[in-house]
């Protein structure tokens, strides 16, 4: 699958499928697309951020807008990214996530009629992707993974879908024609793994690769933020986001 870029305009990939497009895929597609299409700094000898200077913070995100404190306690970097940079968002994702239009990946144990049998001890949101059930892991599935349709013998397998609806602990999803009622207990590790930069907040972790031609402004060719609070579907109005730790 080939990466996103600045030049397209799916770039940073639409994120968690449903309640956070809108308000994500606006504030990355003006971070992605800088004023006039400039890259920061001016003509010179380009210099990469050294080992030391990866791991910081997010210090300030919004439209056209991403500043870093690198390295953590350090220096501000306006940050913009290379045609090709490589974005990876993860992190813990509040319980109030489990509800209908939220596209989930998770591993389930099948009987030979293709009921679930056992609860799901994992669930990913991710960007969506082609539904569907899949050899057994955890997470999201390598692109050309098989997709097994119809009778299948009794195993683990990788269900990829949309929630259709949620009854107490048992999430139902709709798996391309098919439909698993999957129990999702309490104790289940709800976890994000995106492509959207939109999903960051002020705090969370950032390790990043760049280049640039003067301190401050930096180029991105890869960048991993870790988010530091639970992510959950947008609040009342003129309410935060995301709870307190």
């Amino acid at each position: 699958m080939p990466q996103p870029s600045a030049s397209n305009p799916s770039w940073p990939r639409r994120g968690i499928a449903g309640l956070l497009v809108a308000a994500g895929s606006c504030l990355v597609a003006a971070w992605s697309a800088p004023a006039g299409g400039q890259q920061p700094g001016p003509p010179g000898q380009l210099k990469s951020l050294t080992k030391d200077e990866q791991i910081g913070q997010v210090v300030e995100i919004g439209p056209g807008v991403l500043q870093l404190r690198l390295p953590k306690g350090g220096n501000l970097w306006q940050a913009v990214p290379a045609p090709d940079a490589k974005i990876e968002v993860t992190g813990r994702a509040s319980r109030e996530m489990l509800q209908p239009k939220q596209f989930v990946t998770c591993t389930v144990s099948l009987d030979e009629l293709g009921k679930v049998t056992e609860p799901a001890l994992q669930v990913a949101f991710t960007d969506g992707g082609a539904p569907g059930v899949m050899a057994g892991g955890l997470g999201v599935a390598e692109a050309g993974a098989k997709r097994l349709a119809g009778r299948r013998p009794a195993g683990s397998y990788l269900v990829c879908g949309t929630i259709k609806r949620v009854e107490g602990d048992v999430v139902t999803v709709l798996a391309g024609r098919e439909k698993f009622d999957i129990p999702v207990p309490p104790e289940a590790d709800l976890v994000v793994r995106s492509g959207n930069v939109g999903l960051a907040a002020p705090g969370d972790e950032v390790e990043v690769e760049g280049r640039y031609y003067q301190q401050g402004q930096l180029i991105v060719t890869a960048l991993k933020i870790t988010l530091a609070n639970q992510l959950a579907p947008p609040p009342p109005k003129n309410k935060p986001r995301r709870p307190a730790p």
